[in-house]
């Protein structure tokens, strides 16, 4: 039935413009393809509800809220959502940016624990989504590895890449009142190992429990198993509540006590011992790269289940040939107090003693002067400290104000500070929009917005892409605005869907071979 559920779409073009390739994953409540735009040739991914859940009103909007949840956020480390639609039978579908990586829970089985350095570059890109999502209202309530996915890009290694908000919580106060209608007080949602106590008792959550679940990936990348990591689900969720977690420091040696510090108040019991927010996590982590660790290897795990890596002798640091030169200058000092002791005494051994001559140390020769070098040339050029907003509109000839200053009609493009401006777009006729756009250094937001009619009731539609500038990394957001009620190679991070109560996922068999299962 799955089978052909899913090749019936195969070959067929969504709305005219989507031609399905072929289907790369499977989850809980959607198929995921790889699919192809009709004009423009681009490959994207596309999550097509499956037919069970077609008319249970709430798994289609449960299935919608991520789109939108990623969409809203509007973070280049939030997955891109370009697109909602509804295929011919009606069932709802999304597109969404085609990712190429892994996620990284296939990293963290392939490294073991990871450089102290590596694993703070990770979670300060996720701390960032997980900020911006707060900022909007937006509690995520399922961060895990299998929800962080790695895209290593040409200009930056391990790019993060936040996926899956379909059990999102709305903390607005107007969509609150809809969100509950989701998920009633006393329905545990999450992933068991990844949960903060006060979520596996069915409490009221707040952002605490993403400032938790970070907690829990960072000290897992960084020691190669969980905090607690039982494998029946009510001893995981009896130690969440009661036990303390064993110390990172205990775990693996030579870490950085800033660094495990940070770790372990984000996994504090009590919501309001954590951070106040995923931002003073990231300033609590160290900064330097060249974190000093005298190895990376791990002294002991708990239980007789663990199993954590070393790291191979080879990445050991060589014997610094300085500890060479400083004992050779001690022999010579060495000597220099035998001469000095002998002519101390008059040239003559005193009763008894045998001294051994020491041959004169020859004067030292003054080496010669440098050649002079070349000219010193200009400094280093200053880092660039400004970005580009790029303004369209549908259709164009809109006048913009940019923080209440006119910038011209679109579309336009302007040289901002980094940080937040505020956008009013108006044009005769049509109904105006005023919108928040985040600039960043270095990097070419673009917001493209359709307006409607003065006479149209219908929302505004609003798309950003942010793009690399000079020297920076390649970054893409999108947003839209809500309408109603080791071969890199390809794999799905896509779905959302009632999550499995067990503390790890397994692999499924789409018919095309197994794949990894990361929802």
């Amino acid at each position: 039935m799955q089978a052909a559920e899913s090749s019936s779409l195969i070959g067929f073009a969504l709305e005219d413009r989507y031609t399905i390739l072929k289907e790369i994953g499977r989850g809980g409540m959607g198929i995921v393809y790889e699919a192809e735009h009709v004009e423009l040739g681009k490959r994207v991914a596309i999550k097509v509800m499956l037919d069970k859940y077609a008319n249970d009103d709430e798994a289609v909007v449960r299935f919608k809220r991520e789109a939108l949840a990623a969409s809203r956020i509007g973070n280049p480390h939030i997955i891109d959502v370009s697109h909602i639609g509804a295929a011919p039978d009606g069932r709802p579908f999304v597109v969404m940016e085609l990712l190429d990586g892994e996620p990284l829970t296939r990293v963290m089985e392939r490294t073991g624990p990871m450089p102290a350095w590596r694993a703070i570059q990770i979670m300060r890109q996720v701390l960032r989504a997980v900020g911006a999502a707060h900022a909007k209202g937006i509690i995520h309530r399922d961060l895990k590895p299998d929800n962080i996915f790695i895209v290593n890009r040409d200009d930056q290694h391990d790019f993060v890449k936040l996926l899956d908000f379909g059990i999102s919580k709305m903390i607005d106060t107007g969509e609150q009142i809809a969100a509950t209608r989701l998920t009633t007080t006393g329905v545990v949602m999450g992933t068991p190992l990844y949960m903060a106590p006060e979520q596996a008792m069915g409490s009221p959550v707040d952002r605490g429990v993403d400032i938790y679940a970070a907690g829990v990936i960072l000290f897992e990348m960084l020691s190669g198993r969980p905090p607690f990591n039982e494998t029946n689900y009510n001893m995981l969720v009896a130690k969440l509540i009661t036990a303390s977690p064993p110390h990172l420091a205990d775990l693996r040696r030579g870490l950085p006590t800033a660094l495990v510090d940070a770790v372990h108040r984000a996994l504090e019991k009590e919501p309001e011992n954590r951070f106040a927010s995923a931002d003073a996590f990231a300033q609590a982590l160290p900064t330097d790269r060249a974190l000093s660790e005298p190895n990376l290897e791990v002294m002991h795990t708990l239980g007789p289940d663990a199993s954590v890596s070393a790291v191979p002798s080879t990445m050991r640091k060589p014997p610094s040939k300085r500890g060479w030169l400083i004992g050779a200058g001690a022999v010579v000092v060495v000597g220099a107090v035998v001469v000095i002791g002998v002519v101390a005494s008059g040239g003559e051994p005193s009763s008894g003693t045998t001294v051994t001559s020491v041959a004169p140390v020859p004067a030292p020769v003054p080496a010669p002067a440098p050649a002079p070098g070349p000219a010193p040339g200009p400094g280093p050029t200053p880092p660039p400290t400004t970005g580009k907003l790029e303004v369209k509109t549908i259709p164009s000839a809109a006048q913009v104000k940019i923080d209440g200053n006119d910038a011209g009609s679109t579309p336009l493009e302007v040289t901002l500070s980094p940080g937040r401006h505020h956008i009013h777009v108006e044009l005769a006729g049509y109904r105006s929009l005023d919108e928040d756009e985040d600039i960043h250094v270095s990097e070419r937001t673009s917001a493209t917005i359709t307006l409607q009619k003065s006479s149209s009731s219908t929302s505004k539609s609003i798309a950003t892409k942010t793009k690399p500038g000079a020297g920076s990394g390649s970054s893409t957001t999108a947003k839209v605005a809500p309408k109603g009620p080791e071969t890199q190679h390809v794999v799905t991070p896509y779905d959302d869907g009632p999550k499995d109560p067990e503390p790890k996922t397994k692999p499924v068999n789409t018919g095309t071979g197994w794949k990894p299962n990361p929802y």
